[in-house]
């Protein structure tokens, strides 16, 4: 019993094919297209030689671009371990790019959110405004890029978000910008002291 009809035919091969140019040569047909999305390009010279290159789709390239900016911003800051931060935000930068949120925004603004995020996870002393001026944009354009980020990944509820950013995180950097010599410790502990009876009662809350 027959029950259909073969509208065509085609045979496909592995073996490479063969074909004339206009000038009587003879080049391979098409081209190898690996998972990291570069591909061997062969084109003319001005005198009929060949030139071998290399073609990187735009979808690499975005990815290649937020991956350097992102160690740009890292070294910039004196963030460390610097490469299982900027790794991380990474990552988050590729899952930006998948979803079209970097269409439209700069690189380095994105980049720089992305990193701000690993940043606050990991607990970090860094805060926007320190991003802000190292890619040179307004802290509030950044933060609104950061809270859109936010939105995008589903984290506005994610209580490394959502929670008050510990002021004692800043406490030794911010008294090691004081040149205080021997007495920075002491300045540093007295400040933390502070600190912890001002969240005792909750006054850090809703302050910068």
């Amino acid at each position: 019993l027959h029950c259909g009809k073969i509208l065509d035919d085609n045979v496909f091969s592995t073996d490479p094919t063969f074909s004339k140019t206009a000038g009587g040569a003879t080049q391979v047909d098409g081209n190898f297209v690996p998972e990291s999305g570069v591909t061997a390009n062969v084109g003319r010279g001005t005198r009929g030689g060949r030139i071998f290159g290399l073609q990187v789709d735009s979808h690499e390239k975005t990815i290649n671009k937020g991956k350097y900016e992102i160690s740009q911003v890292a070294d910039r800051l004196g963030i460390r371990p610097r490469e299982d931060i900027a790794n991380a935000a990474h990552r988050l930068y590729k899952l930006a790019v998948q979803r079209n949120f970097t269409r439209g925004r700069r690189t380095q603004q994105v980049a720089a959110a992305c990193l701000y995020i690993i940043c606050r996870q990991e607990s970090r002393p860094y805060m926007l405004i320190d991003f802000s001026d190292v890619v040179q944009t307004n802290v509030y354009v950044l933060g609104a890029v950061f809270l859109q980020l936010c939105r995008l990944l589903r984290l506005e509820q994610h209580p490394l978000i959502s929670k008050p950013i510990d002021p004692s995180l800043f406490i030794h950097r911010f008294a090691d910008r004081l040149t205080l010599g021997r007495k920075m410790h002491a300045v540093a502990n007295t400040a933390l002291r502070l600190v912890a009876s001002m969240k005792r009662d909750w006054m850090q809350t809703g302050r910068r």
